[in-house]
């Protein structure tokens, strides 16, 4: 996955990772498939206020790369009906289609409660601590991925998604986002990076202190042999202004109910350093 395509639908949503809404089947299917066509995942987002946003009216789109080297977005305006049409698939997207550079970054934070009541709950008093601070950088979207996580954001375009935020966590997000930085504790990722990837560059953020978005480049990740006590081993190579080489090992965490929604007790899998060397 390369980046995002952010659809503006003041809503309401509703239940499905793309949820249905007043847009309709009809321009939803068309709007996935332009998203899978340039390599995108589709979201929907509104503003916090988006009740007193008139329906019929023009809407935002966004297009983010979110790819290490290449980060941009880019954005334009278009009716509702003519959503999926400016969305070009043939050659990308082309600056004279109406498309151009976004001022950013963008915080999306998941509020998605149809999917699950937990990213409501949590993700609203999130927005509103963050659109107090700067209301024009802030968006509601739909589904990230790991509702247990909650409250989630995602920063775009440089695709670092941070979990278990709260209002009190506004101030240093925002001011982190904007200067290229992540906050370690409550980082989760790079968006498109492999939950493996995700794991070692977490772990080696908060041994080694490094909380710039741009400082590890994930090179590979194999699997080790079993360890003794029979758990799968990873080892992940980043260059980190030189090669470091993080050994992790799977587990499980106890059973409990992962999200709001959850009806069963689950285990959640969990990722334990081993080592780490440069």
């Amino acid at each position: 996955m390369r980046g995002y395509l952010l659809v503006e639908e003041p809503g309401p949503w509703g239940p499905g990772a793309v949820p249905a809404s007043r847009l309709g089947e009809g321009t939803t299917a068309r709007l996935r498939e332009a998203a899978a066509a340039l390599g995108v995942k589709l979201l929907l987002v509104r503003r916090p206020d988006a009740a007193g946003r008139d329906p019929g009216g023009p809407r935002r789109l966004f297009l983010a790369d979110c790819r290490r080297g290449r980060t941009r977005l880019r954005t334009r305006l278009a009716p509702p009906d003519g959503l999926a049409d400016a969305v070009a698939v043939d050659d990308g997207v082309r600056q004279d289609d109406g498309w151009q550079d976004a001022a950013g970054p963008l915080l999306l934070v998941c509020t998605h409660g149809r999917k699950d009541w937990c990213c409501a709950v949590r993700g609203r008093p999130v927005v509103a601590a963050l659109a107090a601070l700067d209301a024009d950088a802030v968006w509601e979207c739909s589904h990230l991925g790991g509702d247990r996580f909650a409250a989630t954001a995602l920063s775009l375009p440089g695709g670092a998604v941070h979990g278990h935020l709260g209002p009190g966590d506004a101030p240093a997000l925002l001011a982190a986002v904007r200067s290229g930085r992540v906050l370690p504790q409550r980082l989760r990722g790079r968006c498109g990076d492999a939950g493996v990837v995700q794991a070692a560059e977490g772990h080696a953020r908060l041994v080694l202190g490094e909380d710039r978005l741009d400082a590890f480049t994930p090179l590979h990740a194999g699997r080790l042999p079993e360890g003794p006590d029979g758990r799968v081993r990873w080892r992940v190579r980043f260059d980190a202004h030189g090669l470091l080489e993080v050994d992790l090992a799977e587990g499980q965490a106890p059973a409990h109910r992962l999200t709001c929604s959850a009806g069963t007790a689950q285990r959640a899998r969990t990722w334990d350093l081993l080592g780490l060397r440069r």
